[in-house]
């Protein structure tokens, strides 16, 4: 027997990732790869030496051997090939596989998914009696069965047949159907098996078979034991009019893609296979995820509706897209000493990666493109999405020209194509409509909490400057610059996490009268709406461009940081800026006037005298926008790597 060739990765189908602007032939590329790399793994599980010996049951009631579930997968296989290929097309295979494999080769922890050893690799029997429901071939085997459910991947799971929190169950294939029994009871299959029955719970396939995002139908998988990607998960019931929502939902976000944006349709229908749904904050605030192990499905909750959906599915099929390019050719430079390093990701509150910094600038880059095609149906919202990602992906691309020198050939390529897809929509607008100056706000904001929360400033040159404050002198020309705290003392993010004033001006963006709601709710004592967490009455004020007023709730808050930030959006081009720009230094100050026993002024007027300072000559530290990168700093006055308008575009 040869040995398998190699994949080509042709230079067309790596710009057309980068760009996001992939045909069909790339997307069949990119699925034919994470299939073979299914399979390679399947079969290095089962050629690994400690199957059988140590991995199997030795009593008669065990599962299915799995080099013998393997011979019925082949069988399968030869009777009826587009059987198993739909059984091997479930996320949830890989979500098993790839976790399980690691544990065997490298004795990592299988991704905390609880599985006994006796049952990790047996789970292949699951494969082989799905495959022969799907193929009409008679078949018995015994599946491991988490608490007692039997999963057939790609078509749902059973009630519980076994006791405990892993069983044994028999499953039975042939002429008269298929019965699946345990312990504790027995389910029959009905003879279409995509349709409920009495102990038995098909995925929900919207649309049908010829439904919204690919030949084969989108699935929502509520069900399946792998399905959440870290743990396992118990199945989780869907009301009818949940489940009629996702319907209504996927079908109008795929007509919506394919009526106004046939690029975003292609990649959307061609790297989609399963949703799974869980809950989120809000329909305002949807939370989606994918992972590299689960290629093709997307774990999300309910969005605000079908835009909102398209947006989110283009972001998370973008992910897919360059993951399964980097599966086939490595885009980071290996980092072999010291920690690795991290960066500010504009949509993120923690210190990301360069991996989660590429990859988000290449999901929002499509995000972005999005937006700014749906503005003519939804000018408010799609203006201030569309500004907003703009100054992000914009903010991010600089860091990651920094950090040219941690990117292989292939990822400074990825880049480029970032980097020209983006530029394709011109430069950014000016901040002449209250979308855009609410996108211009949000991104100040996040930038302002994440440099609170991750950047400090040496203690001896802030009680330098403490010194030089109470002597009455003025601010050095030079500021000291900021450094990336250590993992360990990182302080909370100023808003625990979240971005109440984004998701305000959102919601204003997105509904002027829920906006007005919220903010007449925010305005009564110990008030705090629950579609906006976090968010305060001052908050609410700035975002509706009530400035005075805004001000005047952050001047009565001087112990909170994040008030002080507020104070300096509310300024904008005011004395009080760097309450914007430098936060980390203002609160450096504050605290070393504080340590040498001295009372300290409002933080508006530490600001302003930190401001105060002549000007170096040739410096660019008030360049309009900052992106903050281990790389850079020291390296410029602040330790910031400045990204303004000229340098971006």
């Amino acid at each position: 027997m040869s040995a398998p060739e190699r994949f080509r990765l042709p230079l067309s189908t790596l710009t057309a990732v980068a760009t996001g602007q992939v045909g069909h032939a790339d997307l069949a590329l990119l699925r034919s790869s994470q299939r073979s790399r299914l399979l390679l793994t399947l079969a290095a599980i089962l050629a690994h030496r400690e199957e059988p010996a140590k991995t199997a049951r030795r009593d008669a009631e065990g599962p299915t051997r799995p080099a013998a579930a393997w011979d019925v997968l082949a069988h399968v296989q030869r009777q009826d090939p587009s059987a198993v290929e739909a059984v091997l097309e479930d996320p949830c295979v890989g979500s098993w596989a790839f976790p399980l494999l690691r544990r065997l080769r490298h004795g990592a922890a299988a991704a905390g998914t609880r599985v006994p050893p006796w049952a990790e690799a047996s789970l292949f029997a699951a494969l082989a009696g799905a495959a022969a429901v799907r193929a009409g071939v008679r078949a018995t085997v015994r599946i491991p069965a988490y608490h007692g459910r039997v999963w057939l991947p790609s078509l749902g799971v059973t009630d519980s047949v076994g006791r405990g929190p892993w069983a044994v169950a028999t499953l039975e294939h042939g002429p008269h159907g298929t019965v699946v029994f345990g312990g504790q009871g027995s389910v029959r299959l009905p003879d279409d098996p995509a349709r409920p029955a009495d102990g038995w719970h098909p995925l929900p396939r919207p649309g049908g078979p010829g439904g919204p995002y690919g030949e084969g139908s989108v699935t929502l998988d509520h069900l399946s034991p792998f399905r959440d990607f870290r743990s396992l998960a118990d199945p989780v019931a869907l009301s009818p009019r949940t489940l009629e929502r996702w319907h209504e939902l996927l079908a109008d976000s795929e007509a919506l893609l394919r009526r106004d944006q046939p690029e975003a349709h292609r990649l959307v229908t061609g790297a989609l296979r399963t949703i799974v749904p869980v809950d989120g904050p809000s329909a305002l605030q949807p939370v989606s995820a994918t992972v590299p192990d689960a290629h093709g499905a997307v774990t999300m909750s309910l969005p605000l509706d079908a835009a909102a959906m398209a947006a989110i599915l283009v972001h998370e099929a973008r992910h897919q897209l360059l993951s399964a390019l980097a599966d086939l050719t490595p885009l980071f430079v290996p980092v072999h000493e010291g920690p690795e390093p991290t960066y500010f990701a504009p949509w993120r509150a923690d210190a990301r990666p360069l991996r989660g910094l590429l990859f988000g600038a290449h999901a929002f880059t499509g995000v972005m493109s999005f937006w700014l095609t749906q503005r003519t149906a939804d000018q408010d919202r799609a203006e201030f999405e569309s500004a907003l990602h703009h100054r992000q992906v914009r903010t991010a691309l600089a860091q990651l020209r920094n950090a040219a020198g941690q990117l292989t050939r292939a990822g400074g390529l990825v880049v480029e194509g970032i980097a020209a897809s983006f530029h394709r929509h011109g430069p950014l607008e000016p901040v002449t409509t209250p979308p855009r100056r609410l996108a211009e706000l949000a991104h100040d904001d996040e930038q302002a909490a994440w440099r609170v929360a991750h950047l400090a400033v040496d203690p001896e040159e802030a009680t330098a400057l403490a010194r030089r404050l109470l002597a009455g002198r003025q601010a050095p020309a030079h500021l000291p610059p900021a450094r990336m705290r250590p993992a360990a003392s990182r302080a909370a993010h100023p808003s625990g996490g979240q971005a109440p004033r984004t998701w305000l001006a959102r919601l204003r963006c997105t509904d002027g009268e829920a906006f007005a709601a919220a903010r007449r709710e925010l305005g009564k004592p110990h008030a705090s709406p629950a579609a906006v967490k976090d968010a305060t009455l001052g908050d609410a004020q700035l975002v509706a461009g009530e400035t005075d007023a805004a001000l005047d709730w952050f001047r009565g808050r001087p112990g909170s940081v994040q008030a002080w930030i507020g104070a300096g959006l509310a300024h904008r081009a005011g004395s009080a800026r760097l309450l914007r720009q430098r936060p980390e230094l203002v609160l450096a100050l504050h605290h070393a006037l504080r340590d040498l026993g001295a009372a300290p002024p409002a933080a508006e007027e530490l600001a302003a005298w930190l401001d105060s300072r002549p000007t170096p000559a040739g410096s660019d530290a008030q360049g309009v926008d900052v992106a903050v990168g281990p790389d850079a700093i020291g390296r410029v006055p602040g330790g910031l790597v400045i990204d303004t308008q000229h340098a971006a575009e």
